[in-house]
């Protein structure tokens, strides 16, 4: 056990960790060479790059805000409930809720919050909470039976127990339910930007040529194809990495 954890390059996660890496490169390699061949063809030189950029950046902007409020709920929740006796009733509870479509309820907030940042932002946290949640709520009422006991008798009661057992027990499944959360949040707000006609990437594609496929949407797209890889590269993949080698044993 102590080879594996002082030298967790022999383990299978750095190994999973490494194909995927690399996998990954390859794909950015591939989009950024298609970019790069555009480019040179003069296919995006009628492209409003400061427009372009402005509206990449507005929609990033409210999916960093709407991830956050998310994650704070989302979490804040699944430890409560999963630190009460209450956890087996609320679970399918929830589960009816999440199950309702997102788009279902968008009427509800253009009409509480108008045509705004506020409505977007609100509405992408109310489809990113439920990965977090459920992905926590499931670590914790499937941790074995001999950790609770074994927290119980080291004292972890009361708070004690949310912060010093059920939250590092948690963050596994942080990360991961961050991970899906963030990618149903793209969609979200993209859709509502859309829906909406709010300014962002989602507007800006609206008006995108019917007639064939528009270089600013190309160039859109690809540039958030580089902000995801950028985030998955330099947040997620290190954070996976030591949540893997801290748990792999």
């Amino acid at each position: 056990m102590i080879r594996s954890v002082t030298h967790p390059q022999a383990g299978p996660w750095h190994r999973i960790h490494l194909m995927r890496h690399r996998r990954a490169l390859i794909l950015m390699t591939i989009v950024i060479g298609i970019a790069v061949l555009f480019g040179i063809s003069g296919y995006f030189s009628g492209v409003a790059w400061p427009t372009l950029l402005e509206a990449v950046l507005r929609t990033t902007y409210r999916l960093a805000l709407a991830y956050g409020i998310a994650l704070v709920l989302g979490v804040t929740i699944a430890l409560l409930v999963g630190w009460s006796p209450f956890i087996d009733f609320f679970f399918p509870f929830f589960d009816i809720l999440q199950n309702i479509p997102s788009f279902a309820l968008f009427p509800l907030f253009i009409y509480f919050f108008g045509f705004t940042d506020q409505m977007i932002i609100l509405f992408a946290t109310s489809s990113i909470v439920w990965p977090i949640l459920f992905a926590v709520l499931t670590a914790i009422k499937g941790a074995h039976k001999d950790l609770n006991d074994a927290a119980t008798i080291f004292g972890a009661t009361g708070f004690r127990r949310v912060s010093f057992y059920l939250a590092p027990l948690a963050l596994p499944a942080v990360l991961t339910g961050s991970i899906v959360g963030i990618a149903i949040g793209w969609e979200a707000i993209i859709g509502a930007e859309i829906i909406a006609n709010i300014a962002g990437f989602g507007a800006f594609i609206k008006n995108v040529d019917i007639s064939g496929i528009d270089a600013s949407a190309v160039a859109g797209a690809l540039a958030i194809l580089v902000i995801v890889f950028v985030i998955n590269r330099l947040v997620w993949a290190p954070l996976l990495l030591e949540s893997s080698r801290r748990y792999a044993e």
